[in-house]
């Protein structure tokens, strides 16, 4: 997997442990949560992916993948290093964001929205002046307080497009999806290591005739933590899972001690334009 670092620490046992294998078509007793997710009473999730593959995720961390055939080693690694990768924030009781995050003055700053608002783009923006890649796609939260990320991986999720108006070339890069114009971008020496103190989210939102474009902080606690709820990466598999309250409690805390602010921009807008007053914001 070359999205992840290499590990540095002692040689404590594996904490997840993926595998190639066998994977049933379904759980015994297990509850369908969507067409494509199931979960049993053990709290054991399966991912059916058409044309990719099945992934068995257990509470003990160990992953079954059955990989279809044709499906590309990106396909595989796409979704064990997201859908997956969430699943096993919830079954351990951590909030997972669907966010990309990266670092301003030491402290991680995280972009969430809607598929296609634009956050693997500002990550990547960020990326080129400098700033490390924290997450992209799913951004892990510790519990408790202060608000602290956990590191993933340097990669970004991109189209085509984005990555030449930043004067990059994706030949040579991995498909996210057979066919798909997007990209796998890797900033392998812009990973991070290390938990960090969350400085600030930013809810990534359309511009329109009645909101205008600029960045306000949120004040609201109840919109704040309703933001987060639309925020929080498949939280249909905490709620199957029966972590309702604890997320309600991870997301109120956030609410209470980091600064949230809703940045509306025209999604087609250059994204440097934004740089600047983020970094500014973060810094008040």
């Amino acid at each position: 997997m070359p999205e992840l670092l290499e590990w540095q620490g002692d040689d404590r046992p594996p904490d997840l442990t993926v595998r190639l294998g066998e994977v049933d078509e379904s759980l015994p007793q297990g509850r369908a949560i969507s067409p494509f997710l199931q979960i049993d009473s053990t709290g054991a999730g399966l991912l059916q992916v058409p044309m990719v593959g099945r992934f068995l995720v257990r509470q003990s961390g160990d992953i079954t993948v059955a990989p279809q055939p044709g499906a590309s080693d990106a396909e595989i690694r796409l979704f064990l290093l997201g859908s997956v990768l969430g699943m096993v924030c919830h079954q351990r009781g951590l909030l997972p964001l669907h966010a990309s995050s990266v670092v301003i003055d030491g402290g991680a700053v995280a972009f969430c929205g809607h598929s296609g608002m634009g956050k693997s783009t500002l990550a990547l923006r960020f990326a080129r002046r400098g700033h490390a890649v924290v997450s992209d796609d799913v951004c892990v939260l510790d519990n408790g307080a202060p608000a602290r990320v956990r590191p993933s991986f340097p990669r970004l999720k991109l189209w085509r497009d984005a990555i030449e108006d930043a004067a990059l070339s994706p030949e040579g890069l991995e498909r996210n999806r057979r066919g798909q114009e997007k990209f796998h971008f890797l900033e392998p020496e812009a990973g991070v290591r290390d938990p960090l103190p969350l400085r600030a989210i930013f809810l990534l939102r359309r511009a329109s005739l009645d909101a205008k474009e600029g960045i306000e902080r949120l004040s609201a606690p109840l919109d704040i933590v309703a933001a987060l709820e639309a925020e929080t990466f498949r939280p249909e598999i905490g709620r199957a899972l029966g972590a309702e309250r604890s997320l309600f409690q991870a997301r109120a805390l956030l609410a209470s001690t980091v600064p949230v602010y809703q940045l509306r921009r025209q999604p087609d807008a250059p994204p440097e334009r934004w740089l600047d007053a983020i970094v500014a914001t973060v810094r008040e």
